[in-house]
């Protein structure tokens, strides 16, 4: 058995430590401007904004604790790292983001059912232009934090914000044409906005942390990345028992490498090294374990992994 295992790869960015850490303080602050103006407006819209403001400080702080706890290296009891702490982050945001959207829902029909005059309109519009100004600022920190350490929670995060920033500009329109223009409904129709994009990052969230607490599979175009990597090797005969999965940003990849049963273990071993260096190459910072099989060996217990095919040509060197 053959593996690479790299306990600096799990902490590689300060960078989602540093945009969890400004989310935070971004979502604290709006939280308690939204709250107050909200008390004074009776905004239906500016409840809604404040309600995601509380899911975004409740999720960052889960962000927070996640991102450095997934960043800890492999430990005795841990020994594939804590990188699936993001993604069960992910799964708590989406348990509190299903019940704020419900709850805005709610208060959204009742307000264009019953729509009512805005008090504090002039409060209101200023709360949102702030929220606009501090999430576009947050957002271009959390894209760099994102493109620098692929973390999950911070691409979560990073949705969130985006989302906040597009509803921010629609609230505050709402707001003006409630207050302004006399289209009370506005409000409670932006209310709507506001619930069913809470919805809509219910499904994102699942569709991102799910996969990886279930171990599914890399995706197709990596398992073809995978397959071109081996197939190119001259000195492989086979491969299977292909499996693969993801935790956090560290891929996972395992397989069965088929070579001529009548090499050394020394030079079997130098080809596994190779092998294993160019996976590391296309994938930087992934756990590799390759096992040497003679060509045409197939365990029983191997038939759960993905056969690869390599054709007489690559392995004809």
């Amino acid at each position: 058995m053959h593996g690479s295992f790299n306990t600096t790869r799990h902490g590689t960015s300060r960078w989602p430590q540093i945009a969890t850490t400004l989310s935070v303080g971004v979502a604290a602050t709006l939280a308690v401007i939204k709250g107050i103006v909200w008390i004074e407006s009776g905004s239906v819209a500016i409840l809604g904004s404040l309600a995601d403001s509380l899911l975004d400080l409740v999720a960052s702080v889960i962000a927070f604790f996640g991102v450095r706890m997934a960043a800890q290296p492999p430990d005795h009891n841990h020994r594939f790292g804590h990188g699936k702490a993001e993604a069960i982050s992910s799964l708590v945001q989406l348990v509190l983001l299903t019940g704020v959207a419900v709850f805005v829902f709610i208060e959204a029909v009742q307000a264009v059912m019953n729509p009512e005059p805005i008090q504090q309109a002039g409060a209101a519009k200023a709360v949102m232009i702030v929220s606009i100004v501090l999430t576009a600022i947050l957002v271009s920190v959390q894209t760099y934090a994102v493109r620098q350490s692929a973390s999950m929670a911070t691409e979560s995060d990073r949705a969130h914000y985006v989302g906040d920033f597009l509803g921010n500009a629609g609230i505050l329109l709402a707001v003006i044409l409630s207050a302004n223009f006399g289209i009370l409904w506005a409000d409670g129709a932006a209310g709507l906005a506001a619930a069913l994009f809470l919805g809509y990052s219910v499904i994102d969230i699942g569709r991102r942390a799910l996969p990886q607490l279930m171990d599914e599979e890399l995706d197709a175009d990596e398992r073809q990345r995978i397959q071109e990597i081996v197939q190119g090797d001259p000195d492989v005969q086979g491969a299977h028992a292909l499996r693969t999965r993801q935790a956090g940003n560290v891929r996972y990849i395992q397989m069965h490498v088929e070579l001529d049963p009548d090499l050394s273990l020394r030079v079997a071993h130098k080809i596994s090294d190779r092998l294993e260096a160019k996976l590391l190459m296309a994938f930087p910072g992934a756990d590799v374990i390759l096992h040497a099989d003679p060509h045409g060996h197939v365990e029983p217990h191997d038939v759960y992994g993905q056969r690869l095919t390599v054709t007489p040509a690559a392995s004809a060197g």
